[in-house]
């Protein structure tokens, strides 16, 4: 069924006025216009001068359609000139009304994603064209900031003159200006695309009269002014939440109002809550998307089944930490003649959540779900994402597999998708599965039963696949992960590190290989989707990690002849080392951020060719959008006939990594809250731990057990005039020799932490550190 398009404005003041210059048409009176009925004409998806290569597929989804996005920029490519939306309108025959309210609404689309520019007297043009930079700005507490652009490479250097327009966070559209004494290439902001989230936390402040917020967060470098009236009786002090009503310009910074007031003190109970109001983690759910969610059906109908392979008797398993509740997918191997057979049976959401419906549209606005400690933010409401989404144990479920042969050396031969209905075995987890298969426990053993075949068939095609990840030379950091306990009232009661074990890699090795298959299946198809990319180091890092490198007496090759076998080879010579945790964390951090992109780019840590996000879509918007994909081509679709094209595939897959970003930076940002609120209660306990960071004003330290780390302050070093090298990462003691670097030995003692200023200080208890050793 076609779409009619939805015209309407989200403020109707905002409607488009009828151009002078076009005609009013009576309306008919069924309600559709007289122009609407067939004419001798050329219809709107073919008008102009530039043809429409997805003009089919926009009269397959509107009524009423118009020229696509790739024609509109073709069109403006030809014409060489910015050109106002009646000429557009007025080129490309959109004499109705109607067509016009939709042009406008899908040129202000181009906007927002950085395909278009608009000048002052309104004429669009080519984004690309005139060389200016799509980004998000990323903004340091000193004042100045960078552009990040959307499509990777350099950043661009912003100046504290320029920030004066924008926040942490803003996307934005820059030109290059300039390059400074540094190497440095200099952005301005030609125009802002996208503000931030409107919502911040921050503290009351009264200055002169005038009622401020400060923000929590630093990089958000300018006070927000509460005019009289707006400030909901805050007082001088107090913890609140604002919202900026007119954001920043060059002359004047941002104004808002306050709209809730959290306390006087911030305790570990709204350290969540702070952190979803700072980062503006989407988290109410429209009622139009809870009543669509409500109308699944809850169990798994007669109807869905025809058309699907049946693997309820298939002994498939899902295995994921004790605390998970949801599970996305599971898994089932088999020895065969040649190898193995690995199946990976996914969720599949596709089938539930459709394009163009109000839990599609506020699944793409989160595009993840975000974790915090003993509380997630969705992407789908519960009913979905812990019900019938859910590949529960002993229920049937949709699910969406990648059926794959692999050889003896671990390479995928052949590999299919399909949908199919299943029914869990069993629910188990990662330590349970270790304790059975690595210590041969026996109770853990027979709990798993009947199943354990299974399991062991599993464990030995990991060990197959961890053979072909170490011949490709990916790489792999040995991570562990921080976890913590709450009580109730959301004191951290325990704090500790969770290792990887063999189940952990099990279950990451046939998700890599079900990832893998799913991009080879989708680029050979050309179907548009998003690709999971990770590009080789950027050179002002590499070259930053070569200069860390020679304190340690360790060599890498030159930048642009590394390959991710460099970067294993290092890990494992150096992982007996007592420094081998900061080496890889230096290591990890000279990698570029993975992003997601409509190009099939490789992932270069994983030293792969190709790769997308396939196997949890139910907390990654691109995974959906992969499935999505692989359904449309198992169904024979042409490229030209999918719902997506490749440049609005472009501007999802900005979104989604920005998304991506915010989740992480949300979630990063707990953690150290309740880090602090851990080591509060450990003021005056000693700790052993690894000096981390080096700077002029002191050294860090992460402590070894729960890898907290914290600042021993210069003025915590026994007394002395001390010298920064920042090339060697050395600190030393001009009257008594001391010198301390990174990878040190030390043991501290906890003077103070503070939840809320995220910051905790050690003192040295030894005078001397511990040193390691080094070769």
């Amino acid at each position: 069924m076609k779409k009619t398009r939805n015209t309407s404005t989200r403020r109707g003041t905002n409607k488009p006025q009828r151009p002078a210059w076009m005609p009013e048409i009576p309306e008919s009176p069924r309600g559709r216009s007289a122009a609407a009925k067939p004419a001798a004409k050329k219809t709107p998806a073919q008008s102009g001068s530039v043809a429409d290569p997805y003009a089919d597929r926009e009269k397959q989804r509107y009524e009423h359609p118009i020229p696509s996005r790739e024609a509109i920029l073709a069109f403006l490519d030809e014409r060489g000139q910015l050109m106002n939306a009646e000429a557009i309108a007025r080129e490309l025959d959109l004499a109705h009304e109607r067509d016009f309210e939709a042009l406008t609404k899908r040129l202000a689309a181009m906007l927002r994603d950085g395909q278009l520019i608009q000048n002052r007297r309104g004429g669009y043009g080519v984004a690309q064209k005139l060389d200016l930079v799509p980004g998000v700005v990323i903004a340091n507490p000193d004042g100045y900031g960078f552009l990040k652009p959307d499509v990777g490479g350099e950043d661009l250097y912003l100046s504290p003159f320029e920030m004066r327009k924008v926040l942490h966070g803003d996307r934005v559209l820059g030109s290059i200006v300039g390059v400074d004494r540094r190497g440095r290439r200099q952005g301005a902001i030609v125009e802002v695309l996208e503000r931030r989230s409107s919502r911040l936390v921050g503290r009351v402040v009264e200055k002169d009269g005038l009622v401020l917020v400060a923000p929590d967060d630093r990089r958000l470098h300018q006070d927000i002014l509460i005019p009289p009236g707006k400030d909901q009786g805050a007082r001088s002090g107090q913890i609140v939440v604002a919202e900026i009503t007119d954001p920043p310009e060059l002359h004047r910074g941002p104004v808002g109002k306050i709209v809730a007031v959290l306390g006087e003190r911030l305790s570990p109970s709204l350290v969540v809550e702070m952190a979803i109001a700072s980062h503006g983690i989407p988290h109410e759910w429209p009622d139009k998307a809870l009543r669509e969610a409500a109308d699944v059906e809850p169990e798994v109908t007669r109807e869905e089944i025809d058309g699907r392979k049946d693997l309820r008797g298939l002994p498939l398993v899902t295995i994921d930490g004790e605390d998970a509740r949801d599970f996305d997918d599971a898994v089932y191997a088999e020895p065969t003649e040649t190898g193995f057979r690995l199946v990976v049976a996914i969720a599949d959401v596709s089938h539930y959540v459709r394009p163009e419906t109000a839990l599609d549209e506020e699944a793409y606005k989160r595009a993840t779900s975000v974790y915090f400690p003993g509380f997630v933010v969705p992407m789908l409401p519960e009913t979905l994402s812990n019900g019938i989404c859910s590949l529960n144990p002993k229920v049937e479920r949709l699910c969406m597999v990648c059926d794959m042969r692999i050889d003896r050396e671990g390479e995928v031969v052949k590999s299919t998708f399909y949908p199919a209905v299943m029914r869990s075995h069993a629910r188990l987890t990662y330590n349970r599965v270790w304790q059975a298969i690595g210590e041969k426990n026996a109770d853990a053993r027979a709990e798993i039963g009947s199943l354990m075949p299974h399991v062991e068939h599993l464990h030995q095609l990991y060990k197959v696949l961890a053979k072909a990840r170490k011949k490709r030379g990916a790489i792999d950091f040995e991570s562990a992960e921080v976890k913590f306990r709450l009580a109730p009232s959301g004191e951290v009661v325990q704090l500790g590190t969770e290792p990887r074990n063999d189940a952990h890699k099990l279950i990451e090795e046939c998700m890599i290989a079900a990832n893998v298959e799913a991009a080879k299946f989708l680029h050979k198809r050309r179907i548009p989707a998003l690709y999971r990319v990770h590009e080789s180091p950027p050179e002002g890092k590499y070259q930053d990690l070569l200069e860390f490198l020679k304190d340690f007496s360790l060599k890498m090759p030159p930048a642009a002849e590394v390959v991710p076998g460099d970067y294993a080879a290092l890990i494992k010579k150096v992982q007996k080392r007592p420094d081998a945790s900061l080496i890889e964390s230096v290591l990890l951090r000279s990698q570029a951020l993975a992003v997601y992109q409509p190009e099939c780019h490789g992932h270069f840590g994983l030293a792969l060719d190709a790769y997308a996000h396939f196997t949890s879509p139910i907390r990654r918007y691109p995974d959906l959008l992969v499935h999505r994909a692989i359904r449309h081509a198992i169904a024979k679709g042409k490229p030209a006939d999918y719902l997506y094209t490749p440049n609005a595939m472009g501007a999802m897959a900005v979104h989604c990594s920005n998304c991506g970003r915010r989740a992480e930076e949300a979630e990063r940002d707990v953690d150290e809250r309740y880090k602090c609120a851990w080591m509060e209660k450990h003021v005056g306990s000693e700790f052993d731990g690894i000096v981390s960071g080096v700077t002029s004003f002191g050294l860090f330290v992460e402590l070894v057990d729960s890898k907290v780390t914290g600042l021993v302050h210069i003025t915590q070093l026994p007394n002395d005039y001390y010298h920064f090298d920042p090339i060697r990462h050395l600190l030393s003691g001009e009257r008594r020799g001391l010198k301390f670097r990174l990878g040190d030995a030390v043991r501290v003692q906890v003077l103070r932490a503070s939840l809320e200023d995220r910051k905790i200080d050690f003192r040295l208890v030894a005078e001397e550190p511990a040193g390691s050793k080094r070769r």
